[in-house]
């Protein structure tokens, strides 16, 4: 019998110009969804403190926070924005964001087509979509988390890496570019270096000394964090002389994990195992310069997931998006090798498979997290329905929490105009101290018996709700601490310890109890 070939579809010229539009209309429309609250947690609180530094409270001394000076610093720009512009700071924090992804991504997909490995069909079609994906549907709840910021800035410094890799030299206004903005979302956390460092020495053993001595891009990434870190000791001296020994006694200490549970961890074991799988594919199947660079950064990556000991889940976003990216890219590479398809004639196979991977993308995104299901049950949630109560309950907006939890006061706080009163956001160094159980200690230490640190926070926090004297006293249950000789820690039951403390909170009475949180009212005169 005569071989029957098969006729190839054509698409037409609009069809071919719709498909990749489709690509992008919908991270596009996803975005649109951030703009609804709540916005992140940790994101709410960081934007607190930069707006109470920006009302001229002194960042350190005025109000604490572990996170390094450059974050606040970042982070004033949509509170800053907030102050010119109709809109809250929310609002323009988000907005910025979206700039940010788009700045990003505009500068990646003019950074692929540099990359000499990266000059096929496939390949060049494929890779601005997923990283379109990566940028604004992958973080959903972390939407706007440092980590997920840190990576939108740094896109085009892996792109740009895995073109130096291949021979590639960019100008120097392009590279100085790259360097700096890559620098100040890099620098926003110590572990974040992990990053240039696994990636820069991947390069000085591909290139040698003299290119990588005479390449502007790391030289740029250190003198940001440089920059940074002179900082740390000179205008915000106090981050430095003070916050930052405070943080390694009593922050590092907090957390449910440690580096080998973080390497079991739900998130983390499947990324790594993920990285070692495709990034096996990527060295021995497209042996490409570009695949081994974007292999270097998932695993600066994932050393800065698991340096920061913590196990949550936002930490890990970068590696997995590294994962996600040496997927796709030996995918892409192994067709382009294997099955060429040129531009002109096989349009029709590049439109389907990167549709069709793009698909599995946003419905393995959709089963790990239900998109933006905190905004439509927030309302509902712990945080809307104690927004509602402060609303109701105190008129200045003034409250001030003893609590371990950033959530639900943040972002609650945000979007209503509250204040805390309270140089600190949450109860970290008290927490911190009381870790651990040794086997018959006192349920609290003796103000007499305290270390300086204790010290400081038992009459600091005291000072300040006398000082403050907000609306409401929020007091959490559920202290972030295992029990001692069979009892539960009670933040309020330690403070009333200090007489500033108890004076004042004989001006109060018990309001309501609201899921783990009691709270009380001030009196009304």
């Amino acid at each position: 019998m005569p071989t029957v070939t098969p006729k190839l579809t054509v698409l037409s010229p609009r069809l071919e110009r719709l498909l990749p539009v489709l690509l992008f209309a919908l991270p596009v429309l996803w975005l649109a969804g951030y703009f609804f609250p709540p916005i992140n947690h940790d994101v709410g609180a960081i934007l607190d403190v930069s707006a109470r530094w920006v009302a001229g409270e002194k960042l350190y001394v005025d109000v604490i926070d572990e996170n390094l000076p450059l974050t606040f610093i970042v982070h004033a720009l949509p509170v800053l924005t907030a102050r010119l512009l109709p809109g809250n700071v929310p609002f323009w924090f988000t907005a910025w964001v979206v700039a940010g992804i788009a700045a990003s991504f505009i500068a990646c997909r003019r950074l692929v087509r540099r990359v000499p490995s990266a000059d096929h069909a496939l390949t060049e079609a494929l890779l601005p979509p997923v990283l379109l994906f990566l940028f604004t549907v992958l973080p959903n709840e972390h939407f706007g988390q440092r980590e997920h910021i840190m990576f939108v800035m740094t896109a085009p410094y892996l792109i740009a890496s895995m073109a130096r890799a291949e021979g590639v030299n960019l100008t120097r206004g392009v590279s100085l570019a790259i360097g700096l903005v890559a620098g100040i979302g890099l620098a926003m956390k110590p572990y974040y270096l992990a990053i240039p460092a696994a990636v820069e020495v991947y390069l000085l053993i591909r290139r040698g000394w003299r290119p990588t001595f005479t390449d502007l891009i790391p030289w740029a990434i250190f003198a940001v964090a440089l920059a940074h870190l002179v900082l740390m000791y000179t205008v915000f001296v106090e981050f430095g002389r003070f916050v930052m020994p405070l943080a390694v006694e009593s922050y590092a200490p907090i957390g449910d994990a440690g580096w080998r549970q973080v390497l079991s961890s739900d998130v983390m074991a499947p990324t790594l195992v993920a990285l070692l799988i495709f990034g096996t594919f990527a060295v021995f199947f497209t042996r490409t310069m570009a695949a081994r660079t974007m292999l270097a950064y998932g695993v600066g990556a994932a050393l800065s997931a698991i340096a920061q000991a913590k196990g949550w889940p936002y930490h890990v976003l970068p590696a997995l998006s590294a994962a996600i990216l040496v997927a796709t890219f030996t995918l892409s590479q192994t067709v382009d090798r294997y099955l060429p398809i040129s531009r002109s004639g096989h349009r029709l196979p590049v439109a389907v498979i990167s549709a069709t991977l793009m698909v599995l993308l946003y419905f393995q995104a959709a089963l790990y997290t239900p998109p933006f299901y905190k905004q439509r049950q927030y309302q509902d949630s712990i945080g809307g329905i104690l927004r509602h109560i402060v609303e109701q309950n105190a008129p200045h907006r003034t409250i001030m929490t003893l609590s371990p939890g950033i959530y639900p006061f943040w972002p609650m706080l945000n979007y209503m105009n509250g204040r805390m009163t309270m140089r600190f956001l949450t109860m970290w160094v008290v927490q911190g101290i009381y870790s651990d159980c040794e086997e018959f200690p006192a349920l609290y230490n003796a103000p007499e018996t305290m270390s300086d640190t204790e010290k400081y926070i038992f009459e600091t926090v005291s000072e300040d709700f006398a000082r403050g004297q907000p609306d409401l006293l929020i007091a959490d249950q559920v202290p972030g601490m295992p029990r001692c000789q069979g009892k539960v820690f009670d933040y309020l039951e330690y403070f009333q310890q200090n007489r500033v403390f108890a004076e004042s909170f004989e001006n109060y009475e018990h309001l309501m109890d609201v899921d783990r949180y009691k709270i009380y009212r001030r009196k009304k005169r």
